[in-house]
């Protein structure tokens, strides 16, 4: 199966990546030539997720994001990387807090 580049990739954040839904997703994603913003608790797990992912694709951030600040300085590390940030998913199907991304 070949997979051509999508021509307008979002830049998708996914919380708790490293559950087995979330590699599941990131997988499909990035198949999909979006690029991918990978989050968890634990470094370790988020290293490991990154192999065989291009650089220019997908990149680890671990934060608690339970923690308003830390989400937010997720979204602003993922935008100054890829760009605006067009979609965030939670593997845990967890209510998202609001929050004012822009400055």
């Amino acid at each position: 199966m070949q997979i051509h580049a999508n021509p307008d990739p979002d830049v998708v954040v996914v919380l708790n990546a490293d559950a087995p839904h979330g590699r599941q997703i990131v997988q499909i994603l990035v198949r999909n030539g979006h690029r991918v913003v990978i989050c968890g608790r634990h470094a370790t797990d988020l290293t490991r997720m990154l192999h065989g992912y291009d650089a220019d694709q997908v990149m680890a951030i671990a934060a608690d994001t339970t923690d308003p600040r830390q989400l937010r300085e997720l979204c602003r590390r993922a935008t100054d990387r890829f760009g605006t940030v067009t979609r965030i998913m939670d593997t845990t199907g967890r209510q998202m807090p609001r929050l004012r991304l822009a400055s």
